[in-house]
């Protein structure tokens, strides 16, 4: 028992590792609520994510909040389009699916299948992109439009670890879909830790890419 308690132990580290990673999604559910900088928030949390994974020191507020204050201003060239992008496709595919017995017949019900699917491929492009363009604006200084260009050729030729950082994002919302009595466990989840994990994860998933870039970049290892 007394192992598990030292400082350096598999279980301690565990441990701080969550609670850091609730303090970071408090934090950035908290950037999000003005929902204009939401973009910057996810942009930290993102940052100090990836710092965690690997294994650097991390000063979890204090690192939040500078990459916060310093992405505020650059974020909203690429978060305000893209969050449009986001709420056109919600309700394209809100109006496309129509309700229960009210769909058209025949071949415009086929057309409007169709459109769907469309919109919801190019949602998941966007997805793909964005799980991308996150961790180049915090450890990248570029343009907005070479950001997204980046993201774009990451998203595709990295396709297995874009798949994985999809499948991560969607997981809160697949589950209580297919389960519906998860969804209050899932909210539950999601409010106290759920933003931050997922980050944490996604940064697992894209931290040897990540640092291959920093280094060809030249920028120090940990």
């Amino acid at each position: 028992m007394a192992g598990l308690l030292r400082f350096d132990s598999p279980f301690h580290r565990a441990w701080s590792a969550a609670a850091d990673l609730v303090v970071i999604n408090g934090l950035t559910l908290l950037g999000c609520l003005p929902v204009v900088t939401a973009g910057s928030a996810l942009v930290a949390c993102h940052r100090v994510t990836m710092e965690m994974a690997r294994e650097e020191d991390v000063y979890t507020v204090r690192s939040w909040w500078r990459s916060f204050r310093v992405n505020l201003r650059g974020s909203l060239a690429w978060w305000l389009p893209m969050l449009s992008l986001i709420v056109l496709a919600a309700v394209e595919l809100v109006v496309l699916g129509g309700r229960p017995g009210a769909a058209p017949p025949g071949s415009a019900s086929r057309l409007a299948s169709g459109v769907s699917g469309l919109v919801l491929a190019a949602t998941l492009v966007l997805a793909g992109v964005a799980a991308w363009l996150l961790p180049l604006v915090a450890f990248f200084d570029n343009t907005a439009s070479g950001h997204l260009g980046n993201a774009l050729r990451l998203a595709v030729g990295a396709l297995g670890r874009t798949g994985l950082c999809l499948v991560i994002t969607a997981a809160p919302i697949a589950l209580p879909l297919a389960l519906p009595r998860t969804l209050p466990a899932v909210a539950w989840f999601m409010v106290i830790i759920g933003v931050g994990f997922q980050a944490y994860l996604i940064a697992l998933v894209q931290r040897g890419v990540i640092d291959r870039l920093r280094r060809a970049a030249g920028a120090p290892d940990a």
